[in-house]
C-alpha cells in the first residue's frame, strides 16, 4: 500500500533523522548506518516503542483497515442502536473550538500546514481544518483510525523540526504513557509561534479500557504546555455533561450481564442527557472548571516556558486554597496572573476607567495625533486600554505588552485578533517606534522606574512622541500607602515631586501633570503627559 498523502514526502527516520524512501510497499531509511532501516509497512510506520512502553510493533504495524474489518457484528448492532440514544456530550461545542483554531491558523499563515493527532475518528476534525484551506497531515496513535494518514508512536515522530504551522491534539494525550514526551515531540515539529490546540477528557469514566491512562485538570493541561503562551483555554463539556456521563456509567455498572448493562446504560442516558444543556449557563462559573467533563487549551509555541509560580498563580477554579501563604515581595507578574485568574482584572478596568478616560482625552488632543497614530500600552493587563485606543478613528495600530502571562492570556481571550505580547518591560521594545505610549498603574512596581522611562523616551517613542502615564500609589495619596503589604509585592512609594523629577531625568519634556478623577478621601490618579526629545540621541 503506497502512501499518497503529502506527509509521505516529509517523513524522516525517527532513529537517525535520515530521509525515507519507498521500496516495495514499505519505507526504508536511506542512511546505511541506521540501526533499524525498515520504518514503514502497509503504509503504517512501525513505532520504535509503543504507547504502553512495551514492544507491540506487530500490533501497530497492521493496516488501518484491519481494525475496521475485524469489528464484530454485535458491536455494530449496538452502535446502530446507540446512535438513536441521546448522549451526555455536545460535539458542536468541540467543533466550535476547533473552528476558532482553524480561523486563527488561517489568519496567521494563509494556507497553514497542520498536524492532526487523534486517538479516535479524525474525519470530522480534518473536515473542519480543511474548510479554511489548511493542509492537514493526520497521525493516529492506534490502528484503525478513520481519516488518518499514518499510525506511529507520538514520542518519536518521523518528521523534521518546525515543519508545521500548528498542531491539533484531539483526545490523544490521555492514551499516552508519557504525555510530557509526546508534548515535547509535538512542539519540536511546530515552528516558533506556531499554534497548538488540545482537547482532553477530565471528569469522565474510562473511555478505552487499557488504552485510557490519564486525566488532566485545567491547570494540569496548561502545565503540559508550559512551553506555550496561552491564547485561550476552558470548558468543552461542563459539569452537566460530567454528571450525565457519571449517571449513565452508574446505571451501566448495576447489572452483571453485558446485554442488560447496555439496556441500563441506555435508560440512564435517557434520564440524564438533558443535563448537558445546563453547561452554557454553568461554564462561566469558576467551580465549573473544577468539574468539567472535558477541557481545551489553545496556545502558541513560545521562546521560554512559563514559571512554576506563575503557572500555579493562574489557577482559575474555585477549590479552596488551604494553607497557601504568600511571602512578601512576590513578583508583580505572579500577582497579576493570580488576579486575572480570579477575575480581578475586571475590577481594575472599572476602577481606573474614569482616570484613563481623562488621560486618553488629553493625549489624543496633542498636535498631530488626529492625523493618525501608533500606540503601545505598557502593562496592558487584560487589554482594555488597547481596545479603547483602537476605537479611535485615528489609531493605526495599538499593541499591549505585559509581564504577566495570565493577563496576556486574558487579553487574547477577550480580543483574539488584537496585538498582545508577554514581555519584561525593562528589555522589551516595539518593532518600530510609536507615536504614543500609555501606561496605567505600572511604574511603581519596577525596581528602577527611571530606567524604563529612559527606554520609553529613547527606544519606544518616535522623536517628539508622547507618553501619558498614570499612577495611584504615591505619598500624597494616603489610601494607597498600605498597598505594598496588602498586595504582597514591592512598590516604589515616592512623593509627587520625585515622580515629576524622574521624567525630567529620563529626558522627557513636561507637557502637563494633574490628578485625575479625585474623590472624597482619594487624591486621584497622578497623571504625567510628557514628550520625548525632538531629536534622537
Amino acid at each position: 500500500m503506497a502512501l499518497v498523502s503529502p506527509i509521505a514526502k516529509r517523513l524522516r527516520c525517527p532513529g537517525c533523522g535520515g530521509v525515507l524512501q519507498a521500496e516495495a510497499g514499505s519505507l526504508r531509511c536511506q542512511d546505511p548506518s541506521c540501526a533499524d532501516r525498515s520504518i514503514l509497512a502497509e503504509a503504517v510506520p512501525r513505532p520504535m516503542e509503543s504507547l504502553a512502553g512495551t514492544d507491540r510493533g506487530a500490533d501497530l504495524a497492521a493496516p488501518a483497515t484491519t481494525a475496521a474489518r475485524d469489528r464484530s457484528p454485535t458491536l455494530t448492532r449496538t452502535a446502530r442502536v446507540s446512535a438513536f440514544i441521546p448522549g451526555p456530550f455536545r460535539p458542536a461545542r468541540s467543533q466550535a473550538q476547533l473552528q476558532r483554531f482553524a480561523m486563527r491558523a488561517a489568519a496567521a499563515s494563509g494556507r497553514p500546514r497542520i498536524l492532526l493527532v487523534c486517538g479516535t475518528d479524525a474525519t470530522r476534525q480534518r473536515r473542519v481544518l480543511e474548510s479554511v484551506g489548511a493542509r492537514v497531515s493526520c497521525i493516529g496513535t492506534t490502528p484503525g483510525i478513520a481519516g488518518g494518514d499514518i499510525v506511529c508512536d507520538p514520542t518519536r515522530l518521523p518528521l523534521p523540526d518546525g515543519l508545521f504551522d500548528g498542531v491539533v491534539v484531539h483526545r490523544a494525550l490521555h492514551r499516552c504513557l508519557e504525555p510530557h514526551r509526546v508534548v515535547a515531540e509535538l512542539l519540536r515539529v511546530v515552528r516558533k509561534a506556531g499554534l497548538v490546540h488540545v482537547e482532553e477528557p477530565f471528569v469522565q469514566a474510562t473511555l478505552e479500557g487499557p488504552a485510557d491512562l490519564f486525566r488532566f485538570t485545567h491547570l494540569g493541561l496548561r502545565a503540559l504546555f508550559r512551553e506555550c503562551e496561552e491564547l485561550d483555554s476552558g470548558i468543552v463539556d461542563g459539569p452537566g455533561a460530567a454528571a450525565a456521563s457519571a449517571w449513565r456509567q452508574l446505571t451501566w455498572s448495576l447489572p452483571r450481564s453485558g446485554r442488560m448493562g447496555f439496556v441500563f446504560s441506555a435508560a440512564g442516558s435517557l434520564q440524564s442527557f438533558f443535563w448537558k444543556y445546563l453547561d452554557p449557563w454553568l461554564a462561566r462559573r469558576p467551580r465549573a472548571l473544577d468539574s468539567a467533563a472535558s477541557l481545551y487549551f489553545l496556545g502558541a509555541k513560545a521562546s521560554q516556558p512559563v514559571s512554576a509560580a506563575e503557572l500555579v498563580a493562574g489557577y482559575r477554579g474555585a477549590a479552596a486554597r488551604r494553607g497557601v501563604v504568600h511571602a512578601q515581595a512576590r513578583p508583580a507578574n505572579e500577582v497579576f496572573t493570580e488576579w486575572a485568574a480570579d477575575g480581578r482584572d475586571v475590577g481594575m478596568e472599572i476602577g481606573h476607567a474614569a482616570a484613563v478616560q481623562e488621560m486618553l482625552a488629553a493625549a489624543l488632543s496633542m498636535p498631530g495625533m488626529a492625523d493618525g497614530f501608533t500606540a503601545v500600552d505598557a502593562g496592558c493587563g487584560n487589554g482594555w486600554v488597547v481596545r479603547k485606543l483602537r476605537a479611535s478613528p485615528a489609531c493605526r495600530t495599538a499593541t499591549g505588552v505585559d509581564g504577566s502571562a495570565g493577563m496576556i492570556a486574558r487579553a487574547r481571550s477577550l480580543d483574539p485578533f488584537g496585538s498582545y505580547q508577554i514581555g519584561d518591560l525593562m528589555t522589551w521594545q516595539p518593532a518600530a517606534p510609536v507615536d504614543l505610549v500609555v501606561s496605567m498603574e505600572v511604574l511603581y512596581y519596577l525596581a528602577d522606574p527611571v530606567a524604563l522611562l529612559r527606554r520609553i523616551a529613547t527606544a519606544w517613542l518616535k522623536p517628539g512622541g508622547y507618553a501619558v502615564i498614570g499612577i495611584d500609589h504615591y505619598q500624597e495619596n494616603e489610601p494607597s500607602l498600605g498597598w505594598p503589604e496588602y498586595v504582597g509585592t514591592q512598590m516604589a512609594t515616592w512623593p509627587e515631586a520625585q515622580w515629576l523629577a524622574a521624567f525630567t531625568s529620563a529626558g522627557f519634556t513636561h507637557v502637563r501633570h494633574w490628578r485625575a478623577a479625585p474623590g472624597p478621601g482619594w487624591a486621584g490618579t497622578l497623571v504625567m503627559l510628557v514628550r520625548a526629545p525632538l531629536h534622537s540621541t
